[in-house]
């Protein structure tokens, strides 16, 4: 299965789980229960991913794993009837995204060469809000290699204001 494929197949999982809330609290809820239920069955994640299990062991320790939350084991154990474990990870920041667009959130992922302080980053927020016209969180992080100025991942798109995106950019111009 290529990328665009398990990209689009995780989707499909995700939008059927998030169908099962009625309310937008009780989508961020379960989103969480299956985020959780995924970093508890790290442990198991090598039997689960084999092959060589049979599936009615691999069930046995969804069951084990998960027995505090019943319908997320049994998604689980849909996932892995249908050969598409693998697929957690994606599956579960699907499932976020849909929680956040239930409730009107972006996430961000904003990126400077040093650590910004409390103002910048709610001044970064607020722009990014403003520019899309809903609550917008981000997460920040540093990179040396951004030299200056921030690269921003939001709604699916690169806002790169970074000295080196810059760099790039007079480049492009002057081969043209």
């Amino acid at each position: 299965m290529n990328n665009s494929t398990a990209c689009r197949a995780a989707q499909r999982y995700a939008a059927a789980y998030d169908s099962l809330s009625t309310t937008t609290e009780q989508a961020v809820v379960r989103a969480e229960e299956l985020s959780t239920a995924e970093q508890a069955l790290a442990g198991v994640n090598d039997l689960l991913a084999s092959p060589s299990v049979p599936l009615t062991q691999k069930q046995a320790a969804v069951q084990a794993a998960l027995k505090n939350w019943p319908q997320v084991a049994s998604f689980v154990e849909v996932l892995l009837a249908a050969k598409r474990y693998n697929l957690l990870a994606q599956i579960v920041a699907d499932v976020y995204a849909l929680a956040d667009k239930r409730q009107g959130i972006l996430r961000a992922q904003i990126v400077s060469a040093r650590p910004l302080s409390d103002t910048e980053k709610q001044h970064a927020q607020r722009v990014l809000s403003t520019r899309y016209g809903q609550d917008v969180k981000a997460v920040f992080r540093t990179d040396k290699e951004v030299l200056g100025g921030l690269k921003i991942w939001c709604n699916g798109e690169l806002l790169d204001g970074s000295f080196q995106g810059q760099l790039n950019r007079l480049q492009e111009e002057l081969i043209k």
